[in-house]
C-alpha cells in the first residue's frame, strides 16, 4: 500500500501530500481524469484538476503503464528514463520547438507533471492532420534536427539510444516470431511485393543498420506522429512524449510522419513539397547541403520506410485487439506504411 506523500505507481495512488510537494504549493483538494487510454502505450496519463494556493489550475500526471508486459517492454528500452533525463537535461537546451513545460520529474520511481496544453488540441494520427498542420509538424522537425545537426554534445548523452542500439536490430530477430500473426492480419490487403521484400530485408537488418552508423546524427523525437502534437488555435504545435528520444539520421522521424501519419492520397500529393520544405528549413539553420539534399533525404526516407514495415512483425506481438483506438491506430499504421514502401519502390533502392 502506498503512503501519503508516496510517489504514486498507478493513478488511483496520487494524493494532494505528493501533488503539493512536487509542485512546491500547497494543494488542498484535487480532482483526476484519466485521458489518452488506448494512445499512450507506455504510460498512464491523467488530467488533474487542483485547488489550492501557488499551483496551476490544472495539471498532466504521467506514470508507467501499469500493464506487466508494457513494464517488461519500457524497462528494457529504457523509456521513463529516457523521458525523465530529456526533461532534465535537454529540454531547456532545445530551442525553436515548443515543448510542455515540466513542473516535476522524478526518475525512480518514475512520475511526471507537465503543464496542461488544454484548450491545444492533439492531432489524430487515425484520422491524419489538415494540409496545415503537416506543414507545421515538418517545420518543427527541421527546427529540431537542424540544430542538434551532429552537434557536439550529442555523444554525451549516451542513455539516449543511438542508430545501432540492439532494440534497434532485435526486429530480425523477432520477426520470425510475429509475422505468421502478421500476415494473418493483413496478407489479404498489403502490396504482395512489399511483403517479399520484408520477408528478404529481415535477416539483413542487423547490417544495414551498420550501415548508417556513418550518416551524421541529430536529436529525434522517436515518436513524431500527430498523437503527439498538441495544436494551438492559431496552428502553433507543442511536441510532447519524449519516451524514445534518439541520437539519428534526422530521416528517422521523417519515415514515421511522412509514411503512417499522413492518409496515402496525402502522401501523394504533399510528399514532394513537405521533403523540399524539410530540406530548406534544415539548410537555414546551417545543415550541410549534402545532409539536407532532397535526394538523399529521400533514399534514407524509402529505406526506413522498409525497415518500418518490417518492425510491424514484432509490432503485432503487443497488438490488443479488444482496444479498438489500438487496433485502429495500428491498421492505419500498417496499411499507410505498405504503401509508401511500394510506391517509393523501396526494396528496389536497397537492391532487393
Amino acid at each position: 500500500m502506498v503512503s501519503l506523500g508516496d510517489t504514486p505507481q498507478v493513478l488511483a495512488d496520487i494524493d494532494a501530500e505528493w501533488l503539493s510537494r512536487s509542485l512546491g504549493g500547497r494543494v488542498d483538494d484535487f480532482s483526476s481524469t484519466t485521458i489518452g487510454s488506448g494512445e499512450g502505450f507506455m504510460g498512464q496519463l491523467a488530467r488533474v484538476t487542483l485547488r489550492g494556493s501557488n499551483v496551476p489550475d490544472s495539471v498532466i500526471v504521467k506514470l508507467p503503464t501499469s500493464d506487466p508486459g508494457g513494464q517488461m517492454i519500457g524497462q528494457m528500452m529504457r523509456v521513463w528514463e529516457r523521458e525523465h533525463r530529456f526533461y532534465t537535461e535537454v529540454a531547456h537546451r532545445v530551442t525553436g520547438v515548443r515543448l510542455a513545460r515540466c513542473l516535476h520529474s522524478s526518475a525512480e520511481p518514475y512520475a511526471l507533471i507537465l503543464e496542461d496544453l488544454s484548450p491545444a488540441k492533439p492531432g489524430d494520427q487515425v484520422a491524419g492532420p489538415t494540409p496545415e498542420q503537416a506543414r507545421t509538424a515538418i517545420d518543427v522537425a527541421a527546427s529540431l534536427h537542424g540544430q542538434w545537426f551532429d552537434h557536439p554534445e550529442l555523444p554525451t548523452l549516451d542513455w539516449m539510444p543511438s542508430i545501432d542500439d540492439p532494440m534497434s536490430a532485435s526486429v530480425g530477430t523477432m520477426f520470425p516470431m510475429g509475422w505468421p500473426m502478421f500476415l494473418e492480419r493483413y496478407q489479404d490487403s498489403l502490396p504482395s511485393r512489399v511483403l517479399a521484400w520484408c520477408e528478404t530485408f529481415a535477416p539483413m537488418v542487423e547490417s544495414w543498420i551498420t550501415g548508417y552508423t556513418d550518416w551524421p546524427c541529430t536529436l529525434t523525437h522517436g515518436d513524431f506522429r500527430l498523437d503527439n502534437m498538441f495544436y494551438d488555435a492559431d496552428g502553433a504545435m507543442t511536441l510532447i512524449d519524449w519516451q524514445l528520444s534518439m541520437r539519428a539520421p534526422s530521416t528517422t522521424d521523417l519515415v514515421y510522419f511522412l509514411g503512417t501519419n499522413l492518409p496515402t492520397d496525402m502522401r501523394r500529393a504533399m510528399q514532394d513539397e513537405l521533403i523540399e520544405r524539410y530540406c530548406a528549413g534544415m539548410r537555414a539553420l546551417g545543415v550541410p547541403a549534402e545532409w539536407a539534399d532532397p535526394s538523399r533525404i529521400v533514399q534514407g526516407y524509402a529505406e526506413g520506410m522498409l525497415f518500418y514495415c518490417t518492425s510491424f512483425a514484432a509490432s503485432i506481438l503487443t497488438l490488443d485487439t479488444a482496444n479498438e483506438r489500438g487496433a485502429a491506430l495500428m491498421d492505419s499504421l500498417v496499411r499507410r506504411a505498405f504503401s509508401a514502401a511500394d510506391d517509393l519502390d523501396a526494396g528496389s533502392r536497397l537492391g532487393l
